[in-house]
């Protein structure tokens, strides 16, 4: 009998079994068009970095062989063409039958899809004309090429229906993420895109990335903004657009002051280290971060100019301090490092004892051998062994925001 390696199942069948499974990541390419000769070239594909969401957490493809699909943008409008081949199909003849990638595809694409090669190059045509929705709130340059960041909220419905497209990347590239409620006006986005004039005079925009941030009620009469979603599309990643994006969105927010604060949502590591790089550019611009003041420890007055000037958290303003005061410290000098280590090791202290506090109150839901457990932990080697290996890796990811910031040039 022939076994499926799908939901679950695994793929042991003798014979035909294994050649018709296919790893979602090898099949699946990306692709962002801005003419029929984009479509048509072999060159400028990429790949999802999830694929679980759509096709299972084996994410594997049941039922072909030799497996390809292309997924083509518009690479303003991002109006979708999906291309399948395959060198063979399991029969229906067998026990099972092979998935329907379409049908998939289709129940995660609420913009939709076109399969027609003809259609979709009269959609690229079209692209020519597209202009982003909503306002344009910053645009900054890299070498000779332009880029914009707009701002919009879902009550314009250029905007809900170009998000419909978008909002299919995350899918692929958020691990866990899900659909935003274009419903619900609490929703602020941000989108990126490079602006191109050609030597006709001619503008179009190529889709890039974006933010979403959600408004909440801060008691008693402000908001506060939490960061939700924020995507580079790959084939832009890793030319610091992440950072100007998140950099004009707190330039736009700290204008308002309505808003008390910005937060984060389950940020990833990747985010923090963006997160953490961008606020520590803008805390050193702050006469209250000033060299001087910094050998002083952390103070009220920073945390107090950091949110007010850049809506920036006292906890997240804490760890720009110790960047800061990290990059303003002679490391050579066994006086001035030691002196740093403890500042930033009594702030982990803290943070333990809090943590023990709260497990000290769980005591009596633990058995006798969680107890045991428990209590083997909290040794006063293993206390300094847990400061010390926290206070190591802080100073390794504190090293490489500071690396970051002696080649950068500007937001």
């Amino acid at each position: 009998m022939l076994e499926k390696m799908i939901d679950g199942l695994p793929c042991t069948g003798p014979d035909r079994g294994n050649k018709y499974v296919c790893s979602a990541e090898t099949a699946i390419n990306f692709k962002m068009c801005d003419s029929k000769e984009d479509l048509d070239s072999s060159e400028g594909f990429f790949k999802p970095a999830f694929t679980h969401q759509v096709f299972g957490e084996k994410e594997v493809i049941f039922g072909y062989k030799g497996l390809r699909i292309d997924m083509f943008f518009s690479a303003g409008t991002l109006t979708q063409y999906v291309k399948i081949d395959y060198a063979e199909k399991i029969s229906s003849g067998t026990s099972f039958e092979a998935d329907n990638i379409l049908k998939l595809l289709a129940d995660i694409t609420p913009g939709g899809f076109t399969t027609n090669y003809v259609e979709f190059t009269v959609d690229l045509e079209m692209n020519r004309k597209f202009h982003p929705p909503g306002t344009l709130v910053d645009s900054y340059t890299k070498g000779d090429r332009v880029f914009d960041v707009y701002y919009a909220t879902f009550e314009d419905e250029k905007f809900r229906n170009y998000h419909n497209r978008l909002q299919v990347f995350i899918l692929w590239y958020i691990d866990a993420a899900s659909y935003i409620d274009d419903e619900d006006p609490g929703w602020n986005l941000y989108t990126l895109y490079e602006r191109i004039t050609d030597s006709s005079g001619d503008t179009k925009y190529r889709s890039m990335g974006f933010l979403t941030a959600y408004s909440f009620y801060n008691y008693p009469r402000r908001t506060r903004q939490r960061i939700s979603q924020v995507l580079v599309l790959p084939p832009f990643q890793g030319h610091g657009h992440g950072a100007h994006l998140l950099s004009t969105m707190y330039n736009h927010v700290s204008a308002d002051p309505a808003i008390f604060d910005i937060t984060v949502e389950d940020p990833s590591e990747n985010f923090t280290r963006l997160r953490n790089f961008v606020d520590t550019v803008k805390c050193s611009n702050l006469a209250a971060f000033a060299p001087d003041k910094l050998k002083l420890g952390f103070s009220q007055a920073m945390a107090d100019e950091a949110r007010e000037r850049y809506k920036i958290t006292a906890i997240q303003s804490r760890k720009m301090y110790e960047i800061l005061r990290l990059r303003a410290t002679d490391t050579s000098c066994p006086e001035a490092h030691k002196a740093y280590r403890l500042d930033v090791k009594r702030r982990l202290n803290k943070a333990f004892q809090k943590e023990k506090k709260a497990m000290a109150r769980q005591r009596a839901r633990l058995t006798e051998e969680e107890l045991k457990a428990l209590d083997a932990t909290k040794t006063p080697e293993q206390q300094h062994e847990f400061l010390e290996r926290s206070f190591l890796e802080l100073e390794t990811e504190y090293r490489k925001v500071i690396e970051r910031m002696a080649a950068f040039v500007e937001f």
